[in-house]
């Protein structure tokens, strides 16, 4: 079966399995071109497997996943701790009181008394 793509011409026989060894038996570096960039493709160099990288935690949206380490999560001592808990603990508390005082002051500015009290309430309790 002749196939055309982009020009070039192929030919291709579905009956027949296996691997296209046209790269598998080239020594010669490759060319490839995508989006205007050109890359060399060395057929002797051997591919870089992902267990050789080095362990390392990733944050995507907000979600922590850690890429490397042979059980997919790290044990406690090979994780470099990036803030102690004693600052953890003081910065949770700020955002606490922070949000409470947006929240009373909006109770203010619409008048509910109710409301208000409820959230004098809840600033005690935190303090």
């Amino acid at each position: 079966m002749k196939l055309i793509y982009r020009g070039v011409k192929y030919e291709y026989d579905p009956t027949q399995r296996g691997c296209d060894d046209r790269f598998s038996q080239s020594h010669e570096p490759i060319t490839l071109t995508y989006r205007g960039n050109r890359y060399q493709l060395d057929p002797n160099r051997p591919v870089r497997s992902a267990v050789e990288q080095q362990p390392r935690e990733l944050i995507y949206r907000g979600n922590r996943y850690w890429m490397g380490y042979p059980d997919g999560k790290p044990t406690l001592s090979n994780v470099r701790r990036s803030q102690p808990a004693k600052d953890l603990l003081s910065t949770h508390r700020a955002n606490l009181q922070r949000n409470l005082q947006r929240r009373i002051e909006s109770a203010r500015q619409k008048g509910d008394e109710a409301l208000l009290a409820l959230l004098e309430a809840e600033r005690r309790h935190l303090i």
